[in-house]
């Protein structure tokens, strides 16, 4: 921030001080006229936003307010991802946070380019601007296991690609009986994930039987017999 005072009045010699009252207190930079006719005061401030300053000279105070806007958005941006691996049932979908910044840290305001590929091959694209100094939005993973990949661009900023595994629901369905089972699946069809912990439930007479299963590869054997009509639900987020 640089503040010039200029006129027949200021003389080699003279002293001034320019005072910046920032959110993180107030900066005081003197100085003096070194010739007759002018005096500048500099004070390294790179912080964008509404500053309030005073300048003091020769017994005079003057007073206002400067406004400085960010920058240009510089390479690499930094995503932020809530989650690296979710539920493909999970209610509430993951969500991409960024703070795109300038080359002085301030955040920019210019819109973000949001591209998100998700595990079934569809395409999403979002814009968002920044709020209260923060881009946001979530990101849907669709009805398909797998990976999904984020890219976010603001104006000539680009970034990292952020990655989330999306993970089979809880186990809904299996086939097969003899306490032998395959197609352990999610609600949605998914195969369940190899360390998925298990419980398979019957009804044998008066008797409620529970039998804890792991399955590898989709596939499953119970250590003792179930009785017909077993059901099969995941002992985590049911």
């Amino acid at each position: 921030v640089t503040v010039t005072l200029s006129g027949a009045g200021v003389r080699r010699g003279d002293r001034a001080t320019l005072t910046l009252f920032t959110p993180a207190g107030a900066v005081r930079v003197p100085g003096r006229a070194a010739q007759g006719g002018q005096l500048v005061l500099t004070a390294p401030y790179v912080r964008a936003g509404l500053t309030p300053f005073e300048v003091q000279y020769a017994g005079r105070r003057l007073s206002g307010e400067l406004r400085r806007a960010p920058g240009a958005p510089v390479t690499p941006l930094t995503l932020k991802v809530g989650a690296r691996g979710v539920r493909v049932s999970q209610v509430r979908p993951p969500a991409l946070v960024l703070h795109p910044l300038d080359a002085q840290g301030n955040v920019t305001d210019l819109p973000v380019d949001v591209v998100i590929r998700r595990p079934d091959g569809v395409t999403l694209r979002r814009r968002v601007t920044p709020t209260h100094l923060t881009a946001w939005t979530f990101l849907p993973p669709g009805r398909v296991t797998g990976l999904l990949r984020v890219v976010a661009t603001t104006g000539d900023a680009a970034g990292e690609v952020g990655e989330v595994d999306v993970l089979p629901g809880p186990a809904r369905s299996l086939r097969g009986d003899r306490g032998a089972y395959r197609d352990i699946r999610d609600a949605l069809g998914n195969p369940v994930t190899p360390d998925e912990s298990l419980t398979v439930t019957a009804r044998d007479g008066d008797w409620n039987v529970e039998v804890p299963l792991t399955p590898v590869e989709g596939r499953a054997r119970s250590p003792a017999p179930l009785p017909p009509g077993a059901r099969v639900q995941a002992e985590e987020l049911r």
